[in-house]
């Protein structure tokens, strides 16, 4: 394991472990920045627990969402960097079955073929022909990469462009991303250090994968000083969580 990584697996939260479901006292918020971007809600919820907490360890982080064949990636400091469709795995499932991950890819089964569920620390690396890939699960030789330059068989690009959650799953358990989004977020911001990567559950519950989750409370609604007049403090929250 590189230093890198070595650094991001012996990062830990720096606040104390919560059952699910229990908020930390509204002082100690820190508040994930949305952007004005609409996520999906487990997207959101899984977003501000990782602020708030820092289980992030101060790194970019991505989250996939495969519900909705999506990844919103974020800076260190929890700021949505951008948000996009995403082709996982065709399988259903939130682990591999027993001896699938020593099997070879075309010795597997289409329901075999899984994107793991989990929070996994990711460092950028090369595939044995030379590619750069953000690995996410090296062990299970599942990476985010960048969908192939060309149409495929499979109807890839395609795939990426429809509005049909169902259509992007076709891969062997890997997470193809627009070669913009690596180029541009994954690059930039995983390439020196790193970062983490959540892959949200298909079937398990968003406690049972990440079991130090807590809800986050909305931030207090700010103060707006005009000339001569204070605003309503109960006005609206613009935060999206």
């Amino acid at each position: 394991m590189s230093a890198a990584a070595m650094a991001l697996a012996l990062a830990a939260p720096l606040t104390p472990t919560h059952a699910a479901g229990e908020a930390q006292p509204a002082a100690a918020v820190r508040h994930v920045d949305f952007r004005g971007t609409t996520v999906s809600p487990n997207t959101q919820r899984v977003a501000a627990w990782a602020v708030h907490s820092r289980d992030h360890g101060r790194y970019p982080f991505i989250i996939v969402d495969k519900l909705n064949a999506s990844a919103t990636a974020f800076d260190a400091s929890g700021r949505l960097l951008q948000t996009v469709p995403v082709l996982i795995g065709i399988g259903v499932g939130d682990a591999f079955a027993p001896g699938v991950a020593q099997l070879k890819m075309s010795q597997t089964q289409p329901w075999q073929r899984v994107t793991p569920a989990g929070r996994y620390v990711a460092e950028e690396g090369k595939t044995p022909d030379g590619k750069k890939v953000l690995w996410v699960d090296y062990d299970g030789a599942i990476a985010i990469h960048k969908i192939p330059s060309k149409e495929t068989p499979d109807r890839r690009h395609e795939r990426m462009r429809s509005a049909n959650p169902a259509d992007h799953r076709i891969t062997y358990g890997c997470i193809n991303v627009p070669v913009s989004f690596y180029d541009d977020v994954v690059r930039t911001h995983f390439r020196k250090y790193g970062g983490i990567v959540y892959v949200l559950p298909d079937t398990k519950a968003v406690e049972a994968v990440f079991t130090r989750i807590y809800n986050v409370p909305a931030p207090a609604p700010a103060l707006q000083h005009a000339v001569g007049r204070t605003e309503d403090a109960n006005r609206p929250e613009t935060h999206r969580f």
